[in-house]
Order: C-alpha cells, then sequence, then structure tokens
C-alpha cells in the first residue's frame, strides 16, 4: 500500500486513477492506492466504486444528468450525486458507462467510458501492525482490518462495501457504514477472545487475539514518523503501541503517558491520534522536541497494563546540535 497515496486518499484527495472518455469530452476518476495508473482495474462483483467525472482541459467538475451501463448484467448505475457516479458489480465482464453531464458554464455533454466487473480469486487479509497472521487488539474497541482483492495473476480488483469474511467466534463486529476499500472495520468483543477471520472467497485466514487492556505487559520499540536527526528545536512525531506476550496490539484505544527522564535534553509530549499517513488509525501517538544536545531519555506508560500496575519501558533518542 502506498504511503503518500493512502495518505492524500483519507484526506479526501486522493492518488486518482484517471482516464479519458472514448469521445473525449470528460475524464472520469476514482481515489485508489493500488496501481494507480491503471484506470480499467476490475470493480469487485458486489462491491460499488464512486467514480467522479471531470471536464476535459479545465479540470472543473461537472453535473451528471444522466448515466447508464449497456450491459447491466455485469455493472448497474445504483446512484448519481453532483459529479459523482456510483456504479455496482453484477457480474463477470466488460459494460460501457454512458454519461450526460452540464458543465459549470452550462453547456451540456456526453461521453463514454469502458469498464469491467470481475469475481475475485484472491483475497489477502492483514494487520495494521504485524506482517505475520497474528497480532492482538483490545476489548471494546473500534479496530481496522486492511484487505486486497486480486485475480490469480496479481491484477488488483476493486470496490466497497463487499466484506467477504467469516468471524469464527463472533468477538467481532463487522461495521459497514465504516469499512472502506482498504479497510474493514469492526468492533471487538468487551470479552478477552481468540478470533479467526476466515475469507469466503479464498479460505485465506487471519487469527485476532483480542485481550484485555490488563493484559499488555510490554512498550513496543517507538516508530518515528519522520527517519532524521532531532535538532535542537525541532519537533518530531512518534507512535507506540502495547504488547501481550510476544504479540503487538494494533490500535490500541487505552491510556499512555509519556514522560521526559532528561528534561534538560527533551521535551517528551502526547500528540494527537490519528493524523499521520498509513497510521492514522493507531493511538500511541506523541512527540519529541530538541532542547539541547545529548542523549533523550523518556519513558512510555500503559497505566492498564500488569493487571493495573502499569506497563512501562524507558528509551532513548539522540538529540543533534
Amino acid at each position: 500500500m502506498n504511503r503518500t497515496c493512502l495518505l492524500a486518499l483519507l484526506a479526501l484527495a486522493g492518488c486518482q486513477s484517471r482516464l479519458t472518455g472514448n469521445l473525449g469530452n470528460l475524464v472520469f476518476s476514482y481515489p485508489t492506492d493500488d496501481d494507480v495508473v491503471d484506470f480499467n482495474k476490475p470493480v469487485a462483483v458486489n462491491a460499488y466504486l464512486d467514480i467522479l467525472v471531470w471536464e476535459v482541459g479545465t479540470n472543473a467538475p461537472v453535473t451528471v444528468d444522466e448515466a447508464s451501463f449497456d450491459d447491466t448484467a455485469v455493472l448497474e448505475v445504483t446512484g448519481i450525486s453532483g459529479q459523482t457516479v456510483t456504479i455496482h458489480g453484477v457480474g463477470d465482464g466488460g459494460a460501457l458507462l454512458s454519461v450526460e453531464v452540464t458543465t459549470q458554464d452550462d453547456e451540456p455533454l456526453v461521453d463514454e467510458v469502458n469498464l469491467l466487473a470481475r469475481t475475485p480469486e484472491v483475497h489477502r487479509l492483514g494487520h495494521t501492525c504485524a506482517t505475520g497472521d497474528t497480532a492482538a487488539y483490545l476489548v471494546s474497541n473500534h479496530v481496522y482490518v486492511p484487505y486486497e482483492f486480486e485475480m490469480q495473476n496479481g491484477q488488483s480488483v476493486i470496490g466497497y462495501g463487499w466484506y467477504p469474511v467469516a468471524a469464527s467466534a463472533g468477538a467481532v463486529t463487522l461495521d459497514d457504514d465504516d469499512s472502506g476499500q482498504q479497510f474493514m472495520a469492526f468492533d471487538t468483543a468487551a470479552a478477552a477472545a481468540t478470533e479467526t477471520l476466515t475469507s469466503d472467497v479464498d479460505g485465506s485466514t487471519i487469527t485476532m487475539e483480542i485481550v484485555d487492556p490488563s493484559a499488555l505487559d510490554g512498550v513496543e520499540e517507538p516508530i518515528a514518523w519522520v527517519v532524521e536527526d532531532i535538532d535542537v528545536g525541532d519537533v518530531n512525531a512518534f507512535y507506540v503501541r502495547p504488547t501481550v506476550g510476544d504479540l503487538t496490539v494494533c490500535q490500541a484505544d487505552t491510556d499512555k503517558t509519556v514522560a521526559s527522564d532528561t528534561p534538560d535534553v527533551c521535551d517528551v509530549r502526547v500528540r494527537t491520534q490519528g493524523v499521520e499517513g498509513d497510521d492514522t488509525h493507531e493511538y500511541g501517538w506523541f512527540e519529541i522536541e530538541g532542547v539541547a544536545q545529548g542523549t533523550c531519555l523518556y519513558t512510555v506508560t500503559f497505566p492498564a497494563g500488569n493487571g493495573g500496575a502499569g506497563a512501562s519501558a524507558q528509551f532513548s533518542y539522540e538529540i543533534e546540535p
């Protein structure tokens, strides 16, 4: 997943796959982080896609008046709003989308674009905080699980609104309203459990260990958002995650404290959650400000950990002149 594109996508600007229509009058686009240069990635059968329509040359948004497909057994239009046409994958194949629009200068234009729909053959499931099949999550949290659809040849299949997974233990509940093209959103249960998500597409699985905050027993090495030196006067963002045994806890929405153990060298303070690209769903944000050259020592604590005694660890970072 492209970090720069996803940051923009989450900001609603997005890396856009764009294509000029067959008649050369309009540009069709949609936000994506998959194969941006390939506009005609297939829409997953059962999924939806929002296509934006622009005037060629001016790149001004237009108002879509009419939109339809020539083969509704493959793709159908389910909604029109302003410059946006919402389409739905119905069956495997290709279909021609025709639109009639009004420009900002009140001029009518028409154009068309060829689109595809496919039934995905590969369903990749993952975790935001681990590369393996298993990660931990806290009880009573709202969490995001990344996913991708593909064909066997590696071609990306896109769309939102179709989340074909089964939860073995019933310890997570899918939030359809908050799920999108990159993430499925779940609410975790109030009690600890081991949850396995299984894809209905290809049988692939991931495991979610749902744990209580009191079970937290460690603190992972903090991750610097920008990998560079911190000079005196500089401020840099970091985030940190708790652990349970050898598992990282993804998106842990639980209390955290940070404290500088060398205040003459650095100031360490909590930073607003959810502002940084790929890691927007993490909660453990803090920042370090360089005060003087030297070794900055600081401690991160998750107070609920270790049965309420707190899970803490001390870390260091060099402050440059």
